[in-house]
């Protein structure tokens, strides 16, 4: 069930032209110590059917406060500087608050 302190996020990033494998383990690197950290209640990475070199990151927070601490981390860090080679254009990153769910 929802809480009202629970954040949505939903990142995505497109990979340049041969650096799809390079993409996926930068963002695999960082999906344990994501779920590890406080706060985290999911994290899950997704591949477009249509076009490999897209990945989708949703990550659920239990606040925007756990969200923010999280982007502060080593591990966030490291991929935004693995990601400067990477990626074929800036990540979309939209958050989300909770309106209806089961």
């Amino acid at each position: 069930m929802a809480r009202k302190s629970d954040l949505i996020v939903i990142a995505t990033a497109k990979a340049k032209a041969g650096k799809e494998k390079d993409l996926e383990r930068a963002l695999r690197d960082v999906a344990k110590p994501t779920r590890a950290q406080p706060g985290s209640v999911a994290f899950s990475l997704f591949r477009s059917t249509e076009n490999p070199a897209i990945i989708v990151g949703f990550e659920r927070w239990e606040s925007t406060k756990a969200h923010d601490k999280h982007l502060q981390g080593a591990h966030v860090q490291k991929l935004m500087a693995a990601m400067a080679d990477v990626l074929a254009e800036p990540p979309q990153i939209i958050s989300y608050e909770v309106l209806d769910e089961e």
